[in-house]
């Protein structure tokens, strides 16, 4: 049978429907059991799922497989009903409320129900905790720091029972905030003031380290805050306004509510569409590691992690596409491992506990493979025209989009914004704490580049704002240990601030090489409190082109820096045709060394008049102290060193903006920027299109 067969699904349908359109299903899973009924007699030219609005709640995740469809003979679509909008939950409606004492409400769970969060018409109701909001900082206790931690007197109230209470803590001693752990609790100790885990955190955490508890009935003080009993199955909760009668409560059951996995990698998932459907309510865990301990696997997510509303592994040309992806315990999408070619199109990702998009593919020596080709496997992918917001609501060091040892991916379009570290992140392993050997193959400086899969991406006119909120040495746009041929272009990064110890805008971190950043605008971004915005772009590694951006109005210490950390070499740099207007000092390069720089001129700058200052560690006579590193050097020093090698032709005059103030940041026609070969930039290509298809 040849032609595009259409089923229909309706959650309002009558029992043994047929899946007509008069007599539909009355679930999707009805419908595909009847698809894969069609696949398997040999129907060919496609099946096209209709599902109608409405609520479908599941209690256990839709599974699809090699038999629910052909990308060759037969794909699949599941698509919304036009104009109606299907909502799949995972999880179960509460409605059988009492009022219990102080604007406290209960209501029972089934036995065996257990959950880690909770939602209320729409958004995460958080754990009773304490403090409240905000943090304690930790005391350092004996051992080796991973053990527990101590408090002050006075935190936490005496007698406190250590059953069902979890440790919420960034590990790393104080500045080195960068990722968050959940970890269960197995004694507090209100004599000597420790708290000790039920298994080690993954870093030391010594002193000063920020934490809260949670999991406690004796916490549960604010409103918009509850807990679960897990003994006696009573949830309690302290709604912010109103009563839970008038509300939709769900408790999430599960951790992925679409599961899409091939049988094995000669046997993937292809050719499913799903399109239009709005996908909510999964759970966390009680226990979240924050990465795997072995050597090597430095930003690999534990296994028991790997989660997403939709999770996808052994797929190829999959399209998830314009759905709603909300109240997510873990990631919204989560691409495991081996996932080519996923298109992931016009979705609005929010509300998610972990990060928004993760592609996660083989790490390096992970796997029964016998050289550096056959691991490359999570890869193609186009993620575009998507919204991602408010992301890392139970994980820290939660982000926008992260790809780790994911390439040739095009991450295009998208508008990332609330999250508390990276908007996007490129992941891999730096040459420094590779082992000797990967996949039986020796591992030299020659061909470490070859086990790096986070290369050729393309990282392209996406709107970020609002991220890096909460964590610490991190960036609006981050790479780590990367591969090469990474872009970063024509991007939007802008109102975003740093409210703690030190971060960036455009941050190359350690290893990362090869990145080419250009026609990229960043402005408005700040800092707050004790947070110090560093640098607008920031690049360490080899061979990096910092070329036609445009960094103007922020609060920024210095526009571009450069630095040699962990023995991983930062030469070669390019910074060319750049505009620097109002964001601070030219230039820090920490560690300075003569080769760290191949180019650097024909750059504007402007700073209402002053000369550019250079700071960091330079051959040259300083004039003062730098906030961020190492000393002050006039701008005439910084050009009389090699030679005069550096920004002969570089101008300090006026940029000539349109409308500066009303934040048009195009040029006028006499510009001096173009005489130094600037682009114009098109301001009308950040974020996502009316019409994803067209470029």
């Amino acid at each position: 049978m040849q032609g595009i067969q259409v089923l229909y699904v309706s959650p309002s349908a009558g029992m043994n429907g047929n899946g007509s359109k008069e007599q539909p299903f009355r679930s999707i899973r009805e419908a595909q059991m009847a698809v894969r009924t069609m696949i398997a007699s040999g129907v060919t030219g496609g099946i096209t799922v209709i599902v109608g609005g409405g609520t479908y709640t599941l209690n256990e995740p839709l599974r699809f497989g090699c038999e629910d469809s052909d990308a060759k003979n037969c794909p699949v679509i599941y698509r919304n009903a036009e104009g109606e909008t299907p909502v799949l939950v995972g999880g179960m409606f509460l409605t059988e409320w009492e009022p219990y004492r102080d604007g406290i409400w209960t209501a029972h769970v089934p036995q065996g129900v257990r959950f880690q969060t909770l939602y209320v018409d729409g958004e995460r109701v958080a754990k009773a905790r304490m403090p409240a909001t905000g943090y304690y900082h930790s005391l350092s206790i004996d051992g080796d720091g991973r053990e527990g931690i101590g408090y002050r007197e006075g935190e936490f109230p005496k007698g406190l029972a250590a059953e069902g209470i979890q440790a919420y803590i960034w590990p790393g001693s104080g500045e080195a905030n960068w990722f968050a752990e959940t970890i269960p609790v197995a004694v507090i100790d209100d004599v000597e003031h420790k708290i000790m885990f039920k298994r080690p955190s993954c870093w030391g955490i010594g002193e000063g380290s920020r934490y809260y508890l949670q999991g406690s009935l004796t916490f549960l003080r604010e409103s918009g805050q509850f807990h679960l009993d897990e003994k006696t199955g009573v949830l309690y909760y302290r709604p912010r306004s109103g009563t839970p009668l008038d509300q939709r409560v769900v408790a999430p059951l599960m951790t992925r509510l679409l599961d899409i996995q091939g049988d094995s990698e000669e046997q993937g998932v292809s050719g499913l569409t799903i399109t239009g459907l709005t996908l909510k309510c999964s759970d966390f865990y009680e226990d979240f590691r924050m990465m795997r301990e072995e050597p090597g696997m430095d930003n690999a997510e534990p296994d028991e992690n790997r989660n997403g509303i939709v999770y996808m592994r052994i797929v190829r040309s999959i399209e998830l596409s314009h759905c709603v992806i909300r109240e997510s315990g873990t990631c919204g999408i989560y691409l495991d491992r081996c996932a080519e070619e996923v298109r992931l199109v016009g979705n609005r990702i929010e509300r998610v506990g972990h990060t928004g998009i993760y592609a996660s593919g083989y790490a390096p020596g992970e796997g029964d493979f016998q050289d550096s080709i056959a691991p490359n496997q999570n890869k193609g992918h186009l993620i575009t025209d998507n919204v991602i917001t408010c992301g890392g609501e139970l994980v820290g060091h939660g982000s926008g989009i992260v790809l780790y040892q994911s390439g040739d991916c095009d991450i295009a379009h998208n508008q990332i914004s609330n999250m508390p570290r990276y908007g996007i992140s490129m992941k891999g392993l730096r040459y420094q704490v590779m082992p000797a050997k990967l996949w039986e193959t020796p591992v030299t400086w020659e061909n470490h580049a070859s086990f790096l899969f986070t290369r050729n991406n393309r990282i392209r006119h996406n709107d970020l704002s609002n991220v890096m909120t909460d964590s610490q040495d991190g960036g609006m746009i981050e790479s780590w240990g990367i591969g090469r041929g990474n872009q970063i272009h024509g991007n939007h990064l802008h109102h975003s601030g740093i409210h703690f110890s030190f971060g960036f805008g455009i941050y190359l971190d350690d290893a990362s090489n090869d990145v080419e950043v250009t026609h990229n605008v960043l402005d408005h971004l700040y800092q707050t409190g004790e947070g110090k915005l560093w640098m607008a772009i920031f690049s360490k590694g080899i061979g990096n082109r910092i070329i036609n951006n445009l960094i103007t109005n922020n609060e920024s210490e210095c526009a571009i820096g450069t630095q040699e950390m962990v023995g991983e070499s930062n030469r070669d740099i390019i910074i060319e045709s750049n505009i620097v207007s109002n964001s601070g000092n030219m230039y820090c390069h920490v560690n300075w060394s003569e080769e760290r720089l191949a180019f650097a001129d024909r750059n504007l700058y402007w700073r209402g008049g002053e000369a550019p200052i250079v700071s960091g560690e330079l051959p040259a006579p300083s004039i003062g102290v730098s906030k961020v590193w190492g000393k002050l050097y006039a701008w005439e020093s910084w050009r009389e060193l090699q030679d005069g090698k550096f920004d002969a032709q570089t101008i300090l005059a006026p940029i000539g903006f349109v409308d500066e103030a009303n934040g048009d940041y195009r040029l006028v026609a006499e510009s001096p920027a173009y005489t130094l070969g600037w682009k114009d930039i098109d301001f009308s290509k950040f974020g996502p299109r009316m019409k994803p298809d067209a470029e």
